[in-house]
């Protein structure tokens, strides 16, 4: 019988992995098999370093899957009590999980670190269908008001808004800013190493320009380019997530999120007139399967004649 503990396969898988994952990718692995590995720990009453992986239950991932569906939104969240949610986590966040648990089990079946196939026959459940509705020029400027531009938090938070909504930035590429990554003269922000390990250049427009400039005048930033409140280690995704359900409490736009500012970015850039190809390059995309769904995403906006969030004129300019 093969007696290679969860806790490490886990390692195995980790150090594996960090050969090619990127930071954000590592990150990802990391927290998503490590709530697995608790699961596993608590429903069977022993430490992942005390449990063989060929003694797991068979059904165990069929098993986390429903309990997964029956977890109530933010219940780990420290603000839970006062932040007034209800319901369960979607679908998708149900298969975002799932997908980190499915590749630590394939890489165990692989090594031949297990003989038992546990993903055979594993069925997620079918993705959420929600109608993604772009922010409005309205819903920004409700935004814009609740930060004070005069201090210092203020001012970040707005900053770390308008990269995501006039740059298109991931959630994760704006926690990895450093302040060498303005290109304030080529007026361009430089990604290094995000999703797919890909780096790429991204459009800095004048107003968040003037912004990130009014921003390091002020909070004079080293290392990462934003710092949590009291300085020092730059934020984390809990801090954004903290942010936006603020946010969207203190507005009442529920639908709120980091990814929506990029989704607003991509729709109002096909609807300004953006092609295909450069909002692919734009977003870091590594093929058009997600890039085209903001087509419709766009002609629908369209035909409804909604006023949503409109990007610079600079991202409309032909270069030669």
């Amino acid at each position: 019988m093969n007696e290679l503990t969860l806790q490490k396969g886990f390692e195995l898988f980790l150090a594996s992995g960090r050969m090619y994952w990127s930071p954000s990718t590592s990150v990802y692995y990391k927290r998503n098999v490590f709530y697995f590995v608790q699961y596993a720990e608590n429903i069977l009453n022993d430490r992942a370093d005390h449990i063989p992986v060929d003694e797991l239950p068979r059904d165990i991932l069929m098993q986390y899957v429903v309990w997964l569906r029956s977890k109530s939104r933010y219940d780990s969240h420290p603000l839970y009590d006062s932040m007034q949610v209800s319901g369960h986590i979607k679908s998708n966040t149900v298969n975002s999980y799932m997908r980190a648990v499915k590749a630590f089990f394939n890489f165990l079946y692989d090594r031949n670190y297990t003989t038992i196939r546990f993903t055979k026959g594993l069925r997620l459940p079918r993705g959420d269908s929600d109608q993604i509705i772009p922010l409005l020029n309205s819903e920004v400027a409700l935004i814009d008001r609740l930060f004070d531009r005069s201090t210092p938090l203020g001012l970040r938070n707005l900053c770390m808004v308008h990269l995501m909504l006039d740059a298109g930035l991931r959630a994760c590429e704006v926690i990895n800013l450093s302040p060498k990554d303005l290109l304030f003269t080529s007026g361009a922000i430089a990604i290094h190493k995000s999703k797919g390990n890909k780096s790429r250049i991204v459009i800095m427009c004048p107003p968040l320009a003037s912004m990130l400039q009014e921003y390091i005048k002020m909070c004079h930033p080293s290392g990462s380019l934003f710092s949590s409140q009291n300085g020092g280690a730059g934020i984390s995704y809990s801090v954004l997530r903290s942010l936006f359900l603020r946010i969207g409490k203190q507005t009442g736009i529920i639908r709120i999120h980091p990814h929506l500012l990029r989704h607003t970015f991509a729709t109002s850039y096909i609807m300004g007139g953006g092609n295909l190809e450069s909002l692919r390059i734009l977003l870091g995309h590594y093929d058009y399967t997600v890039t085209r769904n903001y087509l419709h995403l766009a002609s629908q906006n369209q035909l409804l004649r909604m006023d949503i969030y409109r990007l610079d004129p600079i991202f409309f300019q032909k270069f030669y």
